[in-house]
This record gives structure tokens, sequence and C-alpha cells, in this order.
């Protein structure tokens, strides 16, 4: 691997206490497309439709919060470094809010509720909850990646850094569906209600607990270089958008995670409706489909280095598009061919989330070789609102599109015109919305060469800087 010019290599051991942080937040993040739709409408009665304009609706304060968050920790300087003191803030917002979504019932949840004004479990008391929950996770979040992305300026370290990261991810991911699983085969508690109640107890104690370790013991490098002035959050906005080729991939990134979230929104409704599989027997589907995500992370990896990251994630789009074409052939007599098509489709899923998290870390590098710099926090802002939205977007696409073509989740039998459109929009449609990033994503121009290129410039840069100030102190 080349490592760039007076830089040290992070490590495996820090960059696997920096990933395990991810682990907690992955097993929040699945269970609320997977399970909180299902869990409002058939538990508590809510519109499907409904929830799905309610889960897009409650992104809309990331427009505000999310560029704030990310500017602030650019600036705020302490002794603890820049990103983890917003880490430590958030946590117990987002443990709180965490309960209150996924267990609405308890005697805490209500009480909590009516403490503040609110009455019944209804569409209200949704959009607050979720709404704060993700409040909580660009306090968290947001930082933590942001952090990330400074670890290394070296090309290939940072997709290992962000491999790191979404390989604890899944296995956050793989963890969410294992407690529901072990909860339904060993307690016989089976259905979204009792999976969410599991997830959430786990995760009020593994968060703390697993973002700890990396709190103490992962460094946070200083900034490169200090900031000159302070810029308004909007401005500073207008500036990241004219950095080209982060347009060019927060741009593709809308395509791929819409496409993602809605595949993951209907899947539970897929396998019970159309595939006519028990809880346990989805549990099951999509444990394979995202173990097969983390198992192919190397794979991906591996394939970036020989392709450059861009053109792995354009491969990774036709490979997920090829097997999601099969699956509105499938039915309920086509048990383990959907099966090995879960796995083969499920193993494209990595190089569409860490490569381009890692060429958004590279991007960072052209803003501040032209600027003199380093907005990491205020980029990765706009990253997280725009994936935040995009998600969002994935939800109310895929919910209301189902709604629209007849499909009724509390129905015991839906019509076969209701199941094909519910198919269409689990498989066919995702893929084709992340076909539209290929064209984005062929010709992007932050190779390999060019950003080790940008990074010696930065480093001479601020060789020349510090000599200069050096030589202007001794005079003085």
């Amino acid at each position: 691997m080349s490592q760039a010019v007076g830089t040290a290599a992070i490590g495996k051991f820090r960059m696997g206490l920096y990933g395990l942080v991810n682990l907690p937040t992955s097993i929040v993040g699945l269970p609320i497309a997977l399970y909180i739709p299902a869990f409002y409408s058939q538990n508590l009665g809510l519109s499907l439709a409904a929830i799905g304009t309610l889960l897009a609706l409650s992104r809309l304060t990331d427009v505000v919060t999310d560029p704030t968050i990310g500017i602030a920790s650019d600036r705020w300087q302490t002794r603890f470094g820049r990103r983890k003191p917003w880490m430590i803030i958030g946590m117990p917002l987002k443990v709180l809010s965490l309960w209150m979504l996924f267990v609405p019932n308890s005697e805490f949840s209500l009480f909590i509720w009516h403490t503040v004004g609110g009455e019944a479990v209804n569409n209200l008391y949704l959009f607050v909850w979720i709404s704060l929950l993700y409040l909580g996770f660009t306090l968290v979040d947001l930082p933590y990646r942001a952090w990330g992305a400074e670890l290394s300026p070296d090309y290939d370290e940072r997709s290992q850094v962000t491999g790191w990261r979404e390989a604890f991810g899944y296995g956050g991911t793989l963890m969410a569906l294992l407690i529901p699983l072990v909860v339904s085969l060993v307690f016989d508690r089976s259905g979204p209600d009792n999976a969410l109640f599991a997830v959430a107890i786990v995760v009020v104690f593994a968060l703390p607990i697993l973002t700890l370790p990396a709190l103490i013991w992962v460094r946070e490098p200083p900034p490169l270089v200090k900031r000159r002035e302070r810029i308004a959050w909007r401005q500073g906005l207008k500036i990241v958008w004219r950095n080209g080729p982060y347009r060019r991939l927060v741009i593709s990134l809308v395509f791929l995670v819409a496409a993602v979230t809605m595949t993951a929104s209907l899947s539970f409704f897929f396998v019970a409706s159309v595939m006519e599989e028990t809880f346990a027997g989805y549990t099951i589907f999509i444990l394979a489909y995202y173990l097969s995500s983390s198992m192919g992370i190397p794979v991906w990896f591996a394939i970036s280095r020989r392709l450059g990251k861009h053109k792995t994630v354009v491969l990774g789009i036709a490979w997920l598009s090829l097997w999601s074409a099969f699956i509105p052939l499938l039915g309920p007599d086509h048990y383990w061919l959907f099966f090995v098509i879960m796995m083969l489709k499920g193993s494209a899923v990595g190089a569409l989330v860490f490569l381009p998290s890692s060429m958004a870390a590279d991007v960072i590098d052209l803003d501040t070789l032209r600027t003199g710099e380093q907005r990491t926090g205020l980029y990765f802002s706009l990253w997280g609102m725009v994936n935040k939205a995009a998600s969002a977007l994935g939800v109310f696409l895929a919910t209301t599109g189902v709604a629209y073509f007849g499909f009724d989740p509390s129905v015991a039998d839906n019509t076969e015109s209701a199941k094909l459109a519910l198919a269409c929009l689990y498989s066919i449609i995702p893929a084709i919305v992340a076909c539209v990033a290929l064209p984005l994503l062929w010709n992007y121009p932050l190779t390999r060469a060019r950003q080790q290129r940008m990074h010696a410039h930065i480093e001479r840069r601020d060789q020349r800087r510090a000599a200069e100030a050096a030589a202007v102190a001794a005079k003085g």
C-alpha cells in the first residue's frame, strides 16, 4: 500500500476500535426500515402511506441540523478533539428516542409522552420520536464519519478505514436480524413488536459500551490547517456545492441510497406476501442477504485497488441489477432459488456503501488544496443530510408506491397485481434507480494518482507555511 509522505498508518487495531462504534448504530438503522412501517401499521393501526410520509418529513430538520453541527464540529476545539465531544452529547438523546420509538407501549414511554402533553401513540408520536432519533444520529454519526475521513490521508488506507467501519456496520445489521430470530425461536415471541423491543434492549446497553474504547484509544488527528475565517453554513454549503467531483458524488449517492432503502423497506412485505414465508423465514432470508454483503467487502476492496473506487462502484451497480431482474419471477415454490439470489444480490451492497464514503474523503482533499482550509465536518454534514434524505425518499417511494397499486399489509391475501407491483418496487425499480448513477461515476475524475498528487501538494504547502511562520517568529 502506498502511504503519503510524512504520514503514519493508523494500524488495524485502532481501525477496529474505530469501526466498532458503527456496530450499535447499524443495529438501529435496519429495523427502522424493516420493522417500523410494519409495526406502526399492523400493530398500532397507522396508515402505511402516512408512515412513509412522516418518515420522509422527519428528515426536513436535517437541512438545518446537519450543516450546523458539521460546521460546529469543524470549529469547536477542545482538549478531547473536535469530533468526540459531539458524540458524547448525542448518545443520551439517541438512546432515549430509540426506546420511545421502538417500545412506544411501555410504561416508561407512555409516562414520558404524557408528561410532555402527548396522548395516544399516533402520527404525532411517530413524527416526534423519529425526528429526535435522527437528530441523535446526526450528533453522533456525523462527527464520527468526519473523524474517520481524517484518520488517514492515503487513498487505499481510507478504503480500509471505511471498510472496517462498514464491516462492523454489517455486523450490526446481522445482529439486528439475529436478535429477532433468537427471540422468535428461543422465546417463541415473533413479530415486528417483539423484534423492536429486543433490539432496543441490546442497543441501550451496547451503544455506550462499544463507543467508549474508540473515544479513549483512537487518536483524533489535529486539523491540517487553521481556519482563516468563519463562514455561515449556507455560504459553506455553496462552497461545497461548487466542488465538481463532490457534487457528482452526492447526486450519485441519492440514487444509490434510495435504491438500497426501497429494497429494505419492502423486504418484509415481499417475503411474507409473495414468498409466503413466516417471520422466522424472513429473518433467515435477510440474514443471508446482509451476511453476503459483509463477506463481499474485502472482495470489492481488492477490486478497487485494481480498477479504482469509482469503477468498482459501477461494477457493483451492474451486479446488483443483474440479480434483481430475476426476483419478480419467483414465488412460494422457489425457496432455495430466492435464497441464492439474495446472497448474490446482497454481495453487491458493500461496494455501494463503503466505497462512496471513501471517495467523499478524497474529495475533501481537493477543497483543502484549493482553499487552504479543512472543512471535513461541513462536507460530511451535507453527505449525511443527503444520505438520510435519500433513505427517507426510498422509504416514501416504496411505501406509497405499493399503497398506490393496492397493496395492503393488513390484508391476508392481496391481489396478484398488487403482489407484482410489490415485487417490482422491491427489486427492478430500485435497480433502475441505482443505474441512474452510472454515467456520473464512470468518468469520475478523482483517481488514486490525482489524490496522491493533491495530498503531496497540501503537505508541501503546509510545510512551507510552517517554515515561514517559524522564520517570522525567529525575527521577532
